[in-house]
């Protein structure tokens, strides 16, 4: 093994009941589980010499039996209205890409990954160009995190998360849960759910599961489309579950939860945004009972073909659709000159056009 290191054990990314687990057998009682979690992930120190509540003899043994590595994270590129995309590095030499952005109201956001690559293949999606290679451990998803508090100094400042880079968050559902956990505990990072918000291409079995979890997030379905016909064209997972399916499931995620969730609709230019989808689109958010963000499409050209509508055609569809009763917010994406904003995360090979 190149880095002998990497042979320990990582306790980062475990949480509180492996954690007390994971330090028993070295003479650990539960309050120096609950110590370290804090250690590790609200105070992101991850040198246990420095863990000072812990005795001398406890602290190297801790350092000598563990590792604590939430992974590796630099600036890749910079946009020009400030986002700016990470690269972050896994144990095994793997990269995936997570992103910091500001919006026009100083909130704060931090997208980041679930998988390596998407095996879900939406045709406008640039990441389901690289396929699939494996999903992120808890550890790496919750280290993204920590690697832009540490390197954006957030300190105590709120920030947003959105589960929107890098694969189908619900895809890796057990990872991603407890790393919302982690998140959102108190000890750990502290930050409400309702700053933490999934978005899935609708995998209907997964949004029921997270309907009853104790810790939910918010929720983002991509629609995409109006029809069975263009959404089997556009997202595959329409094919085994289709519209009739995902709005069942969204019915009982709002009659469980009581919570709002968002419908996100990619707008593609002649594909999804005729005054027929404009009206279908109208009645579905109404039935649900939904939000609804229209997200102009981000060009990649050289690999996607579609083109988003003109900014007077993503008005006057927003226009429609709020006439009709339907909460609706364009997201003008962030980042995209640094090739960071909504699809465009992927890996390409040296020397591909940005």
């Amino acid at each position: 093994m190149d880095n002998p290191d990497q042979a320990r054990p990582n306790l980062f990314g475990l949480e509180r009941e492996a954690l007390a687990e994971a330090l028993e057998p070295l003479g650990a009682r539960r309050f120096h589980a609950d110590q370290a979690y804090r250690w590790m992930y609200a105070r992101g120190v991850r040198d246990p010499s420095a863990w000072t509540d812990h005795a001398v003899p406890l602290r190297g043994a801790i350092a000598a039996t563990f590792r604590i590595d939430p992974g590796t994270a630099s600036p890749h590129r910079t946009a020009d209205d400030g986002t700016v995309k990470y690269r972050n590095r896994t144990a095994d030499g793997l990269d995936v890409e997570s992103v910091y952005m500001i919006a026009e109201d100083d909130r704060t956001t931090l997208c980041v990954s679930s998988q390596v690559g998407c095996a879900l293949d939406c045709d406008f999606c640039l990441t389901g160009k690289m396929g699939f290679r494996r999903n992120l451990s808890t550890g790496e998803i919750v280290g993204q995190v920590d690697a832009i508090r540490d390197d954006q100094d957030l300190g105590g400042r709120p920030f947003n998360i959105v589960f929107m880079g890098m694969g189908e968050p619900l895809h890796n559902y057990d990872a991603v849960t407890a790393a919302i956990r982690i998140l959102t505990d108190p000890d750990g990072f502290g930050l409400s759910r309702r700053r933490i918000t999934v978005s899935t291409v609708g995998l209907v079995p997964a949004i029921e599961r997270l309907a009853a979890e104790p810790v939910r997030p918010r929720l983002a379905v991509s629609l995409n489309a109006t029809t069975d016909a263009v959404r089997d064209r556009l997202m595959p997972v329409n094919r085994k579950w289709n519209l009739a399916r995902l709005l069942a499931a969204c019915e009982t995620w709002l009659a469980t939860t009581r919570d709002r969730f968002t419908f996100e609709y990619v707008l593609l230019d002649g594909i999804n945004d005729s005054d027929a989808d404009v009206e279908r689109l109208a009645r579905i958010a109404l039935r649900a009972r939904a939000k609804l963000n229209l997200i102009p499409f981000n060009a990649v050209p050289g690999y996607l073909s579609y083109r988003p509508p003109t900014d007077d055609r993503v008005d006057r569809i927003r226009q429609r659709l709020a006439g009709r009763g339907v909460p609706t917010t364009v997201r003008w994406s962030r980042g995209r000159d640094a090739r960071a904003a909504c699809g465009q995360l992927a890996l390409l090979p040296e020397g591909a056009p940005s």
